[in-house]
């Protein structure tokens, strides 16, 4: 049974078509399969790794908060004006009472923290392809 179609070129001896909704359900299965979700998983595992190598050790306080990382793997939906659809992600949490003073900084460092977490990502950015 075709969907939806949609004429995407014609000439007098072509009509090429595309169904829209076979794409859609193409692009779903793409979009939660495990194809991508081993590729985020090695990318949230890379960036774990990263921000371990970065986190400070200096006190002990500071040592749990370099073994308090943590990847989430779910899902999220992006909005899209008709269609919006659900794609494989991972998140890179620290569990650590005092993460956010880790990386923000507190009145005890002046505010200066050490943005592990955001380091991470521009590292991550960097080393994706454009």
């Amino acid at each position: 049974m075709a969907g939806r179609r949609k004429t995407v070129y014609r000439s007098p001896r072509v009509i090429v078509e595309f169904d829209l909704d076979a794409y859609r359900s193409g692009m779903r299965r793409c979009a939660l399969g495990p194809e991508l979700r081993s590729s985020v998983d090695r990318v949230a595992a890379r960036g774990e790794s990263f921000a371990k190598r970065i986190a400070p050790r200096t006190s002990r306080q500071h040592q749990h908060y370099a073994d308090s990382f943590r990847i989430e793997r779910t899902t999220v939906t992006l909005p899209k004006k008709r269609y919006p659809m659900r794609r494989v992600c991972a998140r890179l949490w620290n569990l650590a009472p005092h993460a956010a003073s880790v990386e923000w900084g507190n009145a005890q460092t002046n505010g200066n923290g050490h943005r592990i977490l955001g380091r991470t990502l521009e590292n991550l950015q960097h080393l994706s392809p454009r």
